[in-house]
């Protein structure tokens, strides 16, 4: 039995094989959708699709998103689609005051965080129909910086303007960023280490809900940007 919703529409998710991306691919399904997870790593795409099962309505691809013939190859392979959605961060190593801060890891960031939505609007938005939608994932560094975040922030904050503006070139597509806010996922073990739970535990105190979020609390919120037809940023 499945969630009424997405019923019978296709849906690729870049980052889907953990996290929000994992969440949200299971929400996907459940409510009837077909539904693609692509990454860059084979072996997390195999776990992440023996967890889920639903073989029938779902398949994965590897792609890294920060090359452009990867990502046009992935287009012509899949074909026709109905929406797509990256939650896709490569922040390791980003997270560091700023005399650390080694290029190739800021590097990373705007690859995963900025290039490679750009290339997955140029070469996706072709292939979804008039009533289609691109959803991103940026972060609350955008507007709520902290050391050692210096170039998560920036990145953020650009992929946001760059949602602005391809919300009006690709219109009648739907173009949407959501910006979580402190979410418990992989991501945090790059970022804060041995010190996630304290650190995350630490930030629940001060959150009026008493707990950050989860990733299926986020996937919903995705979720509403391609389910909703009407909504763009």
């Amino acid at each position: 039995m499945h969630r009424k919703g997405m019923d019978m529409e296709k849906i690729l998710i870049v980052g889907g094989s953990s996290g929000m991306g994992l969440a949200l691919a299971r929400r996907c399904l459940e409510e009837g959708a077909h539904v693609i997870i692509a990454g860059r790593s084979e072996a997390k795409l195999c776990a992440a699709r023996d967890g889920l099962g639903r073989p029938g309505t779902l398949e994965t691809a590897v792609v890294d998103i920060s090359r452009e013939d990867e990502v046009a190859a992935l287009f012509t392979r899949i074909g026709r689609l109905d929406h797509i959605v990256s939650t896709a961060a490569a922040i390791e190593g980003a997270y560091r005051l700023l005399p650390e801060v080694e290029l190739k890891a800021a590097q990373r960031v705007v690859e995963s965080k900025f290039y490679g939505p750009l290339l997955l609007a140029k070469h996706g938005a072709p292939k979804l129909p008039p009533t289609g939608s691109l959803t991103f994932v940026s972060g609350i560094a955008a507007y709520r910086p902290a050391a050692r975040g210096s170039v998560v922030a920036a990145v953020n904050a650009a992929l946001e303007g760059l949602v602005r503006a391809l919300a009006v070139e690709l219109a009648p597509i739907r173009v949407n960023a959501v910006s979580p806010g402190w979410v418990d996922t992989p991501i945090w073990e790059l970022v804060a280490g041995d010190a996630k739970n304290e650190t995350l535990a630490a930030m629940a105190r001060r959150l009026p809900a008493g707990r950050v979020g989860r990733p299926e609390d986020i996937a919903d919120a995705i979720r509403f940007c391609p389910a909703d037809r009407w909504v763009t940023l």
